[in-house]
């Protein structure tokens, strides 16, 4: 999961940096064939079943296409790239930037780079090589509910009541608040000693192992009273996405786990991601910290494990229009208060996406509207704790060089 802090600071550097671009967006071309149609649906499945598998095609052809530059960069060789990678490795070089990074467009990947990331097996970390994501899972979590409101299951505007009717807040707070961080409601990560005050266990302890039981968050929840009204400002709090993870489980009848692995992960042929799962990663995480072990109670906020192949292939299908509809991916980018959309916050007039932090891992997962290349995907994560600052200067670099173009 994320400090909410430290993710306003940077939206904040990274929409200075922005403001003044003028790049635009190659828009996805095609709009959902009606549903009115006779056989429309079967033809609209069937062509996003083709999208979908070209677009993993896409992301694994262009990694197995990388040629080595030195030890920790594999680049594309086309000149017409030749530019922005060397501001992607300038920029990791000169900001000491441990981890794996990857520059991709819709139609291309354009670098791959590892500098001093490892794998468990003790060789250098590669494009598949697995990380915590902390809250880049919120986008996850936003596709699944927009999926349901897409599939007629729910809408926007549903109140909580009708998913925990014992909730009193929950007649005045709706969905569209959860996904906005419009809600009112507390965080219970950045804000456990309030949250959990009471609790016969040490409120920081609830939120790092495992344990916390939905009758017991749920508890807490409804003792707590909003802290201002839905819908009247913004404010990052983790409890929303949680709540939108079970109201998911509520809908599909299944775990958040296999309801994100059969919507998503499966049909995209992310084989190297899961959701609520422990163990499963291959990066090396800080020996003082360890991997996150907090996967049930962090679920639909902070839970998902990925790699950098699976991340490329994720942002081509949904802002490609694959995942959801057009009207609900625009939904997702209508940022309330310029800030934070549906599951994505605002790093400026072209950008957007989410950062993600927990235990010891911090990784951005950014996309940068451009004219000259279309969308331009930064992806990074880093398993020292120490990184992430160095993170944040490596972004700027390559958000820099695209805003000059």
């Amino acid at each position: 999961m994320i400090q909410k802090n430290r993710q306003k600071k940077f939206s904040l550097i990274l929409a200075i940096v922005m403001l003044f671009s003028a790049v635009g967006c190659s828009k996805s071309s095609g709009s959902k064939t009606s549903s009115s149609e006779a056989g429309s649906q079967t033809e609209t499945t069937v062509e996003t079943e083709a999208s979908t598998q070209e677009t993993t095609e896409k992301a694994s052809v262009g990694f197995s296409d990388l040629k080595e530059r030195d030890n920790d960069f594999l680049v594309n060789e086309d000149p017409k790239y030749q530019e922005l990678i060397d501001a992607a490795i300038k920029g990791a070089s000169d900001s000491y930037f441990k981890g794996v990074m990857t520059l991709a467009t819709d139609d291309d990947v354009l670098l791959f780079g590892s500098p001093g990331a490892m794998s468990i097996d003790n060789s250098p970390a590669d494009p598949y090589t697995i990380y915590e994501v902390g809250s880049i899972s919120k986008t996850y979590t936003a596709v699944m509910i927009m999926k349901l409101i897409d599939q007629g299951k729910m809408t926007m505007d549903d109140t909580l009541s009708k998913y925990f009717p014992e909730y009193k807040n929950g007649r005045e707070v709706t969905i569209a608040n959860l996904l906005n961080m419009q809600s009112g409601i507390l965080d219970y990560v950045n804000r456990a000693d309030v949250f959990f005050k009471g609790a016969e266990r040490d409120p920081q302890e609830i939120i790092t192992t495992p344990g916390l039981t939905d009758e017991e968050f749920l508890s807490y929840l409804y003792a707590q009273e909003l802290y201002f009204e839905p819908g009247t400002r913004t404010d990052y709090s983790n409890t929303n996405y949680h709540l939108l993870a079970l109201i998911i489980e509520q809908i599909t009848g299944e775990s958040f786990r296999d309801a994100v692995k059969r919507e998503i992960f499966d049909p995209l042929g992310m084989e190297h991601s899961s959701a609520m799962t422990t163990g499963d990663e291959t990066s090396i995480p800080d020996p003082a910290i360890g991997y996150h072990q907090f996967q049930e109670g962090a679920r639909g906020a902070g839970d998902i494990h990925s790699c950098m192949a699976d991340l490329v292939t994720f942002d081509r299908a949904l802002f490609g229009g694959d995942l959801v509809s057009v009207k609900s991916l625009m939904r997702m980018k209508d940022f309330k208060s310029k800030e934070y959309g549906c599951g994505l916050y605002s790093y400026g007039k072209n950008s957007y996406g989410h950062q993600g932090s927990v235990a010891c891992y911090t990784s951005e997962n950014i996309v940068i509207e451009t004219e000259e290349f279309g969308r331009v995907y930064l992806i990074a994560s880093t398993s020292d704790p120490d990184q992430g600052r160095n993170l944040e200067k490596m972004a700027l670099y390559v958000s820099s060089y695209l805003e000059m173009k």
